[in-house]
């Protein structure tokens, strides 16, 4: 797993974490976030529209409240979910559970 250095700004800009802890929440959320298979509705569609404005990302993982930004296993960036979205990934992370 390969974080680069504008993942590691943003983790540390929109998640509030350090450096040391980016590689260890990238490596979770790849794994135990939610993928575009497992979303329906308005969240589907917002995903699909990153998928558009990011041609180098090939995998998106929501976890927690953030978008994670993959290409193939290097992190990209992190994104903000918006608010009323929130709910939909926690029922659906749930769901998954």
């Amino acid at each position: 797993m390969i974080v680069t250095k504008h993942a590691k700004q943003r983790m540390k800009q929109r998640c509030g974490l350090k450096e040391k802890s980016s590689d260890r929440i990238a490596k979770i959320a790849y794994e135990k976030g939610l993928r575009h298979s497992d979303l329906t509705g308005n969240l589907k569609k917002w995903v699909d529209g990153l998928y558009f404005r990011n041609h180098a990302a090939n995998q998106i993982r929501l976890y927690s409240d953030k978008a994670y930004i993959f290409s193939g296993e290097k992190l990209i960036t992190v994104l903000q979910i918006p608010h009323n979205l929130v709910k939909e990934v926690d029922k659906l992370r749930r769901n998954k559970e």
